[in-house]
């Protein structure tokens, strides 16, 4: 697996594209990497989606954590446009949380090292 650093950087990029895609133009970020975890906060705003998507990128953030999909993070990202990104960013964490409030996303992860 390339270095811890860069998957957590390319784990925030990707929830701050996916921000940026539903209308987002200003942006919080904060990652804080412990001893044992890292998370991250990502916030964007004002993003427009419904209550439809809100309820697919929850689903997607929420698949089972999978370390061996970490191995290939790298190289799946970007396959196809079929290909869900948020959910590769879901396996490569262990808890998710979506919050979506006055045109407000935040996403909450933590991911254990």
């Amino acid at each position: 697996m390339k270095n811890k650093f860069e998957l957590a950087l390319r784990i925030t990029s990707d929830l701050m594209t996916y921000c940026h895609n539903h209308g987002a133009t200003d942006y919080k970020t904060k990652m804080n990497e412990g001893e044992d975890a890292i998370t991250f906060l990502v916030q964007g705003h004002p993003v427009n989606i419904s209550e439809a998507q809100l309820e697919d990128v929850n689903k997607k953030l929420h698949a089972p954590r999978q370390r061996d999909v970490e191995n290939d993070f790298w190289e799946l990202i970007g396959e196809s446009e079929d290909f869900c990104e948020l959910m590769l960013v879901g396996m490569s964490c262990d808890s998710a949380e979506v919050e979506y409030e006055n045109e407000r996303l935040t996403f909450t992860l933590l991911r254990y090292l």
